[in-house]
C-alpha cells in the first residue's frame, strides 16, 4: 500500500505546490496591473492539470472495487471544487482573451483570484476525504497496474519538470 501513497501523493503534492503558486500569482496580479497577461503563468495550467489527472487516475484505478462508495464520499467536495475551477476558467478567458484593457484591475480580477482559493480549499477537502475513506474503510486495492504506473509517474514527472522549471524561472 505504501506504493499507492507514493504514486498518489507525489503528483498531488507537486500539483498543490504549483496551484498554490498560481494562486499567489493571481493575487500578485492585483498589485501590478501594468503587467497585464505577463503577471500570470499560463503555461503551468497544462502541467499542473496533467499532475492532477495522474493523481485522480491513480486513485480510481487503485480502488476500482470501491468506486461507488468512494464517489459517494467525495461527491460534494469534488463538485464544489469543479464549480470553482469552472468559474476560474471563465474568469481567465474573460481577463486574458476578451477584455481589451488588460492593464486595469476590476472585480473580475478579484473574482479570478478568489476562485483559486475556493478551488484550492475544496481540492484539499477532497484529498482529505479520500485519505480518510482509505484509512477508515480499508478498501481492497487493485495493484495490478502499479508496475505500469511507476514508470508512468517517472515519465510524467520528467516531462513536467522541464516546462515548470522554465516557466517559474522566467516568471
Amino acid at each position: 500500500m505504501w506504493l499507492f501513497y507514493v504514486l498518489f501523493l507525489t503528483p498531488l503534492v507537486l500539483f498543490v505546490s504549483a496551484f498554490l503558486y498560481e494562486t499567489w500569482l493571481s493575487f500578485a496580479r492585483l498589485k501590478n496591473p501594468k503587467k497585464g497577461r505577463a503577471g500570470y503563468v499560463t503555461a503551468t495550467w497544462e502541467v499542473t492539470h496533467t499532475l492532477l489527472v495522474f493523481t485522480v487516475v491513480m486513485l480510481l484505478m487503485t480502488f476500482t472495487q470501491s468506486l461507488t462508495a468512494l464517489a459517494r464520499s467525495l461527491y460534494w467536495s469534488t463538485f464544489v471544487a469543479a464549480v470553482f475551477l469552472g468559474l476560474r476558467a471563465v474568469a481567465y478567458l474573460y481577463i486574458f482573451y476578451v477584455r481589451r484593457d488588460t492593464k486595469r484591475i476590476n472585480a473580475i480580477d478579484w473574482f479570478f483570484a478568489i476562485t483559486h482559493v475556493g478551488a484550492a480549499i475544496f481540492l484539499v477537502v477532497t484529498v482529505l476525504q479520500a485519505l480518510v475513506f482509505i484509512w477508515t474503510k480499508d478498501p481492497v486495492a487493485n495493484t495490478q497496474f502499479f508496475p505500469a504506473f511507476v514508470p508512468g509517474l517517472l515519465l510524467v514527472l520528467a516531462l513536467c519538470a522541464v516546462p515548470l522549471a522554465t516557466v517559474y524561472r522566467t516568471k
